[in-house]
């Protein structure tokens, strides 16, 4: 049986609350990470990092509160039509919070490959063709709907091929630029193997892996939403409210993994680390290693084998 609007909604509501409360719990942590645990390690503070994190967290907060405004502005008036309203405030400021952490979300990840090859534009042109095309077809999405009143909202057969769209580029933005990310750490780790110590190659793959992780948290949940749009399933409407926190979650977990490992390393060790997962100011060279200084700390060094 389909699922029905009514029954989407209350349970986007009900999934919406779940993740919102992870997403609170997550974010809390990264700023206590950010804000209090690092300047306690002797570490500066990435404002760009906290900043990010506020971002998500009150898109996360807002998001919900226009999802609890919709039901009780459907429920009072016993109109449930409402939520088809493509271009009522509400609904708007709803999609709008759908985009914004994606396109953050894939911004901070094409930094990050950008900066581990060494800022090379050629390793991440790919990469911005499929974020400014993402986010042409999202804002088009939004505008259109805001414009024209579609009888079945954001399943209107017109809006499909869009939403398709502006998921599917950022699905393949972060398939792409995650493996890249990867694939360089990977090749890094190859080369230091046989001449430092195996500290660098088990640090470099701890990064891989929460990189992977991390990444396939948003990929799996853009790909869900993405199916949802493209079977035109009522279902859209609890998948694009997951997302909304999903997002954020993905974000911040990376930097709560890197505090949790880090708290009780050597210094240097933790720079290598989290110079790879938190958008260094300079990457890893070809001969595998680390130029000086990360947004988040000071200089990072590794000790050769044949060194005292």
């Amino acid at each position: 049986m389909a699922l029905d609007l009514i029954r989407a909604q209350i349970l986007a509501l009900f999934f919406l609350s779940i993740f919102l409360g992870i997403h609170l719990i997550v974010f809390t942590m990264a700023l206590w990470a950010q804000i209090w645990a690092n300047p306690a390690r002797g570490k500066k503070t990435n404002w760009i990092l906290v900043a990010i994190s506020l971002v998500m967290g009150a898109i996360g907060i807002f998001n919900a509160a226009l999802d609890v405004h919709g039901n009780i502005w459907a429920f009072t008036t016993e109109n449930p039509e409402v939520f088809l309203d493509a271009s009522s405030w509400g609904y708007v400021a709803g999609k709008v919070d759908e985009i914004v952490p994606a396109i953050i979300g894939d911004t901070v990840l094409t930094y990050r490959c950008w900066i581990v090859y060494e800022r090379r534009w050629k390793a991440v042109i790919i990469s911005i063709i499929l974020w400014i095309s993402a986010v042409t077809f999202a804002v088009f999405v939004v505008v259109k709907s805001a414009l024209v009143q579609y009888v079945n909202g954001i399943n209107n057969p017109a809006l499909t091929p869009f939403i398709a769209a502006a998921l599917g580029c950022s699905v393949l933005l972060n398939v792409l630029t995650t493996s890249l990310i990867v694939y360089r750490i990977w090749m890094v780790t190859r080369h230091i193997r046989s001449q430092f110590q195996a500290v660098g190659q088990t640090r470099l793959t701890y990064v891989n892996r929460i990189i992977i992780e991390s990444g396939l948290i948003y990929t799996i949940s853009a790909i869900i939403f993405l199916f949802t749009a493209l079977i035109q399933s009522n279902a859209i409407y609890i998948t694009g409210e997951c997302f909304v926190q999903l997002t954020g979650i993905a974000f911040n977990l990376i930097i709560i993994r890197f505090d949790q490992n880090l708290a009780g390393k050597q210094s240097n060790e933790r720079d290598l680390t989290w110079c790879m997962a938190t958008a260094p100011s300079s990457g890893l060279s070809s001969d595998g290693t680390t130029h000086e200084t990360s947004v988040l700390s000071g200089p990072s060094t590794i000790t050769p084998k044949n060194e005292p």
